[in-house]
């Protein structure tokens, strides 16, 4: 009996909605014009790099400031870059996974087997991009750290505002 009744609630709730992909954010836009325009710049004969999918990451990060999956061309990055100290750094970042992207699967072997994702290739075009330097040493200063705290407390207010009760009223 109590079988039966499982069986029943489950049929009597709505059908689930079907998974859609999420909606592509106005900023999303602003990273994949940040990439094509670094594309057009610096990488004019690879036009397979505008196929990559360029998006702000849907978790939050710590240590990660962007990522690049080759396989399925996709590039995440930090939203902690959206902080308003950190936002000049974006086009560095992307032109770091661009290079990534550029080399593709084709990179380095180690002797161990291992492959040298930042070998020496790679280090040779991201020496191509004039931020680069001033990024790296951004980085080592404590600057993306401070860029998470930053958003991190951002987000703790933001929610804290949003649960207080509107006495306004």
């Amino acid at each position: 009996m109590r079988i039966l009744r499982q069986i029943e609630l489950l049929f009597s709730r709505p059908a689930p909605k079907p998974r859609t992909r999420r909606r592509v954010a106005r900023s999303d836009e602003f990273l994949r014009t940040v990439w094509l325009n670094l594309r057009q710049e610096f990488f004019p004969e690879s036009v397979e790099l505008d196929s990559y999918i360029v998006s702000w990451a849907s978790r939050p990060q710590k240590r990660v400031l962007a990522s690049c999956n080759i396989r399925a061309r996709r590039v995440n990055v930090a939203r902690e870059l959206y902080e308003p100290a950190a936002s000049r750094w974006i086009a560095p970042v992307l032109y770091h996974e661009m290079c990534h992207a550029a080399i593709g699967m084709s990179v380095q072997t180690s002797a161990s087997g291992k492959r040298m994702w930042h070998g020496a290739e790679f280090r040779r075009l991201e020496a191509r991009h004039p931020d680069i330097p001033a990024m790296n040493a951004w980085i080592q200063s404590g600057g993306w750290a401070m860029a998470v705290r930053s958003y991190r407390a951002r987000r703790a207010w933001q929610t804290r505002l949003a649960s207080q009760p509107n006495t306004s009223r």
